[in-house]
């Protein structure tokens, strides 16, 4: 594998992934951090460093001074922050934490027992995350829930079988949850964040008996 980075009108396609530790090859791209790009290993198992790779010379260092379970991380409209997935292999506990580029000042912002974390969002301000949590139950069990980026605020929004996207409105007053496989079909729901009052999305001339998916925000 090799990590290329190119100049948009054609221009100085180089390398930039040599000096990535090969033992955690492959390596997946998270995006761009200032001038640098945000690069973990896909390997299944272990844990590892984030490595942040220079666009100017392809040096690479970690990103934090501690090790990381093998979690995307999502950064928030600002780049300021990072919200990131940590599993504690021996109790199963997973803690939603949120935390500087630097690495520095590390918080939680959710705890949960088992099972999965997936979707996790930003508000457009970056002041809020949204995420949905599945259980451990047989049956599909979906819980979104929204906190302040400070881990104050928890609060459970929407309860249902699967999620397959979370979306903020562009002006951060609502969240659409896509719900896509519920006992009545796949729906959107929209959420009043000031409220937390929920609906279901509805179009004239459009039935509700029909599943809705894909939806995306303009402002």
């Amino acid at each position: 594998e090799d990590v290329f980075i190119i100049r948009a009108d054609g221009s100085e396609l180089k390398s930039v992934s040599a000096s990535l530790p090969a033992e955690g090859r492959p390596y997946i791209m998270d995006g761009w951090f200032n001038d640098s790009i945000i690069m973990r290993s896909a390997l299944l198992s272990g844990s590892g460093s984030l490595y942040l790779v220079s666009a100017a010379d392809g040096s690479a260092r970690p990103m934090f001074d501690f090790l990381l379970t093998k979690s995307q991380f999502i950064v928030s409209p600002d780049a300021n922050y990072l919200a990131f997935d940590v599993i504690d292999a021996a109790t199963q506990t997973h803690s939603l934490k949120v935390v500087e580029p630097s690495g520095s000042n590390a918080l939680t912002v959710a705890q949960f027992t088992g099972g999965s974390i997936y979707p996790v969002v930003w508000s457009p301000d970056g002041n809020l995350l949204a995420f949905n949590y599945y259980g451990n139950q047989s049956v599909p069990s979906a819980q979104v829930y929204v906190v302040d980026r400070t881990g104050e605020n928890l609060s459970l929004v929407y309860e249902g079988s699967t999620v397959g996207r979370l979306l903020f409105s562009p002006d951060g007053n609502y969240l659409l949850v896509e719900e896509t496989t519920s006992a009545s079909g796949g729906h959107l729901y929209w959420i009043d964040l000031p409220t937390l009052n929920l609906n279901i999305l509805q179009a004239p001339g459009l039935s509700t008996d029909f599943d809705w998916y894909a939806p995306s925000w303009r402002p």
